[in-house]
């Protein structure tokens, strides 16, 4: 019985060391940033581009047009 009364004594105190050292562990959380995307905004102006070279091209391919008259009056007769 001294052995197993000799393991007693040991286990106590190897018990309590350990739950003192894990009391003793910090662990470090740095806060999540959120950052703007810079994707979004050379879409944006991609988008802008290749809209106005569209219509610049067209606009180079046009005529000039004259205005229709009006549907609802009549020619003038002076």
């Amino acid at each position: 019985m001294s052995g197993k009364g000799n393991r007693m004594k040991w286990i106590l105190p190897l018990l309590s060391l350990m739950i003192a050292l894990t009391g003793c562990v910090r662990v470090k959380t740095e806060p999540i940033r959120v950052e703007p995307i810079e994707i979004t905004m050379n879409v944006n102006l991609r988008v802008v581009q290749e809209l106005t070279n569209f219509f610049d091209e067209l606009d180079a391919r046009s005529t000039v047009m004259t205005p229709l008259p009006p549907e609802n009056t009549q020619p003038r007769n002076d």
